[in-house]
């Protein structure tokens, strides 16, 4: 294996784990850990949800921030992607489990904190009503509707478990390119292909690790990835269109190939407790947000110097809740993002440092 590589290997019965030779970072599928640059890459992208959360309420407020809105249009055909991809790799250790286990994870872990904080939501923005309620079981009337997305993925996958993964992503790809552009149902179509791409990852972990560990498969995955982006920044309609998932499956390689050779320090061991308590993040992080921000316009002074502002509360308040949940020390908190009656979460490790196993 080539220096600095490593991926997810898992049979049923036993782990496997992958040792990369000369960095010696250990990479484990095992129940009791978690893939430690998985989770860095995971909280990377949940922090750029929140900059284009707080770039996006600031935008619509005072206008324009160069530089930043063009960085968040050239991400824009991967965040929800990579995000879909990362939960579909903890997929094949999740459906070995009986199915009562299995599906009291996805409500205690999943849909406890959508349907929670999609009340909480409603309720703040003065859009609690009947209908509403209604919609968060078919339509997510939030912004929470990612979380719809892996509950509707996690309930099909079940099912579908003895069916390969590539074949169910390639079902889901071939949907998004003959449903109607734009649509929920194309969306979802699409994301579910990245859902069981990273299913299919982790079942054939060599085959992925010897493409990626070729010296030209980064660079030609960068050159696709860049194109894609920078068509999405020049107005080209890119975003979940299944004629452009080459670009995506791009952006993927290039992350799969650099974030197992960042090594373990203390920039990615923050990275890897975001990662690891995603779902506190991209719950909470809107809400204090748009309070600063809507503060700021009521004194007058808001502008794009706020942005800063609105990421420091966009990440500092769900921090806080995110290690308030860590310690397991206060049932409170624990109850905004887990229903402790169905599923108790094992403490578990991670290489190098400690962690939560998934669902």
């Amino acid at each position: 294996m080539p220096s600095g590589a490593g991926v997810i290997t898992e049979v049923p019965g036993h782990v496997r784990t992958v040792e990369a030779r000369r960095r010696g970072v250990r990479i484990s599928s095992s129940r009791q850990a978690r893939v430690g640059w998985l989770d860095s890459l995971r909280g990377v992208a949940i922090l750029l949800v929140v900059l284009l959360h707080a770039s996006e309420a600031l935008r619509m407020a005072v206008g324009p921030t160069p530089g930043i809105d063009q960085l968040n249009l050239f991400l824009e055909p991967f965040r929800m992607p990579v995000l879909m991809f990362l939960s579909g790799v903890l997929l094949p250790r999740s459906v070995a489990k009986r199915a009562r286990t299995y599906f009291a994870g996805k409500v205690s872990l999943v849909a406890w904190p959508y349907l929670l904080w999609s009340l909480i939501i409603l309720a703040a923005t003065e859009g609690l009503s009947a209908g509403a309620v209604a919609q968060i079981v078919y339509f997510s009337p939030t912004y929470l509707w990612y979380l719809w997305f892996i509950l509707v993925f996690y309930a099909a996958a079940y099912p579908l478990r003895r069916v390969p993964a590539v074949a169910v992503a390639g079902a889901g790809l071939a949907a998004s390119l003959v449903l109607p552009d734009g649509g929920r149902l194309q969306m979802m179509a699409f994301l579910a292909a990245f859902f069981f791409f990273g299913a299919w990852c982790v079942q054939h972990a060599g085959l992925v690790e010897r493409m990626i560990s070729r010296p030209w498969v980064p660079v030609l995955a960068g050159t696709a990835a860049v194109t894609v982006g920078a068509l999405n920044v020049a107005g080209r309609d890119v975003l979940y269109r299944g004629e452009f998932v080459w670009g995506v499956v791009g952006a993927l390689g290039v992350v799969c190939w650099l974030f197992p050779r960042l090594g373990a320090n203390r920039a990615t061991a923050a990275l890897e407790f975001v990662g690891r308590h995603s779902i506190v993040f991209y719950v909470v992080h809107l809400g204090p947000i748009m309070g600063v921000l809507a503060l700021a316009d009521a004194a007058g002074v808001a502008g794009t110097w706020l942005l800063p502002a609105l990421l420091a509360v966009g990440v500092g308040a769900p921090l806080g809740l995110a290690w308030m949940y860590s310690t397991r020390k206060h049932a409170s908190v624990n109850l905004l993002f887990e229903l402790p009656a169905l599923k108790r979460r094992p403490m578990a490790t991670t290489a190098p440092a400690a962690g939560r196993s998934g669902a």
